[in-house]
């Protein structure tokens, strides 16, 4: 399949990290907090610090645990990592199987230890093993993820039918959710599987909201059916912003226009793939939008380029119809800049052949010069990439310059972000500097990713990644790769899979075969 005029950024949110001790690690959706788990022995709780410390320095793990969390909490003693960290790894190196747990959240999460998701998952084993139900759940979706160590959906249904069993709701729901994709184990242990004939493999299992799921680029979060296109009529605006990648509610954005059209036009505008395809399929089908299937067809292009896969099966069903062909004809014979664009496009992913690719950048020069916003972003990164033209960085930034004149928030992101990468690679000592350009453009993604943008959200997370602007924090980096990545950006679970490979251990359990 051709791919060379549509080219991806190499890689391709927000404010920063804040030390927490909410494990980030396995957060739903509906943003339920996950604390550190106390001892049950909570009579330590009610000692005085005199007492505590004594006890933790005889040696007693269930002090030395409660003394690591008191530091982690700021509870009773000034908050040190440092030396919560040390208190809990004593409990640890004891086998209290709540410190392993919470030490597994703190290795996840890079709170005062490096990252390492490998390690984590070691810890949270031995707590579930143990018992402890919040580690068998975790490692239920560990067993989902692919990214530590194979899928397994066994595993997973056992590990979350033994928390379920001890009455933790979260496992419940995941059972629930194998059930969904035709899982259906006919034991505890998840043996002898009947599998429905029906059954999605490379369904989501989780819904996108946790933060451990495994990806799937044709089944990315933006996916919109004749069901879900239901969400069009939705009372609550601020369920709306939320599913097109948006941080903040409505009394937060400085919006102009608060009617469910200006809610999709801005963030369409800020480059959410969510909204660029919800557009596309409210304009195909006339719905608060004039029908239009040229312009249609251009969004869902525009939806494809940022990773939502799921717009190239309504662009393929829609051309499959000859009439199409012969609206985009007439309308290029118009010198409709949408219909040249459309069929650029379709051109090169090798959806159709009637031109040649000479024709098809023929196309996008003769739209830009109409100023059309997605054909300059296009020229930009033929020429940033070398794709059909000479490589020329010089002329992709003027056609992206010419583009973010134009209100387009994508050409912003690109310009900063190459600006960065172009920056860091020349100076090593930029990334580390108060650099008041490297502040504007990390300020134009930070923006950018609020308002939906996930090539600004894959953007930062390389930020942060490789210390550029923010301190180093791969676990936030992580954070912010996934969401990309759940939102369907292939670059993104790119990136995420690359920082797990470079500190994989050599065990046998972590080599990913599928």
């Amino acid at each position: 399949m051709k791919k060379y005029l549509f080219v991806f950024f190499l890689v391709s949110t927000y404010l920063l990290a804040q030390d927490t001790t909410v494990s980030e690690a396995f957060k739903h959706s509906k943003k339920e907090d996950y604390s550190p788990v106390r001892t049950k022995y909570v009579s330590y709780t009610l000692l005085t610090s005199y007492i505590l410390v004594q006890e933790a320095n005889k040696s007693d793990p269930f002090a030395q645990h409660e003394l690591g969390l008191r530091y982690l909490l700021g509870k009773g003693f000034p908050a040190d990592t440092v030396k919560a960290i040390y208190w809990i790894r004593k409990a640890v190196d004891q086998n209290l199987p709540f410190a392993n747990y919470n030490y597994a959240i703190l290795l996840y999460n890079g709170i005062g230890v490096p990252w390492n998701p490998f390690d984590a998952f070691y810890h949270f084993k031995k707590a579930a093993d143990a018992g402890l139900p919040d580690a068998q759940f975790a490692m239920g979706i560990f067993y989902t993820d692919n990214l530590v160590v194979n899928r397994d959906y066994k595993k997973a249904y056992y590990y979350f039918k033994s928390s379920a069993d001890a009455g933790y709701e979260q496992a419940k729901k995941a059972i629930n959710e194998l059930k969904r994709i035709g899982f259906v184990p006919t034991d505890s242990m998840g043996n002898d599987t009947k599998v429905a004939k029906n059954i999605d493999l490379t369904a989501p299992l989780i819904d996108v909201g946790w933060d451990l799921d495994f990806y799937n680029f044709q089944k990315d979060s933006a996916t919109v059916n004749d069901s879900s296109i239901e969400i069009l009529s939705t009372k609550d605006k601020n369920d709306l912003l939320k599913y097109l990648g948006i941080n903040d509610s409505l009394n937060v954005i400085n919006l102009s226009d608060t009617t469910i059209t200006g809610i999709i036009d801005y963030t369409a505008k800020s480059g959410s793939p969510e909204a660029l395809l919800l557009k596309a399929r409210a304009i195909e089908k006339g719905r608060i939008y004039n029908k239009d299937l040229v312009m249609a067809a251009a969004y869902y292009l525009r939806s494809l380029r940022l990773g939502a896969n799921k717009a190239a099966q309504y662009l393929i069903k829609m051309i499959q119809n000859k009439l199409f062909y012969n609206l985009l004809k007439s309308q290029v014979k118009q010198n409709n800049p949408d219909a040249m664009y459309v069929w650029a496009g379709l051109t090169a992913l090798g959806l159709d052949y009637q031109l040649t690719n000479q024709q098809a950048l023929e196309f996008l020069v003769k739209a830009s010069k109409m100023n059309h916003i997605p054909s300059l972003l296009e020229l930009g990164l033929c020429y940033y990439s070398g794709q059909l033209v000479k490589q020329d960085k010089k002329q992709a930034f003027y056609y992206w310059e010419m583009a973010a004149d134009l209100g387009s928030i994508e050409a912003s992101v690109r310009i900063a972000f190459a600006n960065i990468l172009q920056r860091t690679e020349t100076n090593t000592e930029y990334r580390h500097e108060e650099n008041s350009d490297l502040m504007k453009d990390l300020y134009t993604l930070q923006k950018a990713a609020n308002q939906g943008s996930v090539l600004a959200q894959s953007a930062l997370a390389y930020c942060y990644e490789k210390g550029i602007g923010f301190k180093e924090n791969k676990a936030y980096a992580v954070k912010l790769y996934r969401l990309s990545a759940q939102r369907g950006s292939e670059a993104a679970y790119n990136s995420l899979k690359r920082m797990y490979d470079e500190i994989r251990p050599n065990d046998e359990i972590f080599k990913i075969y599928n």
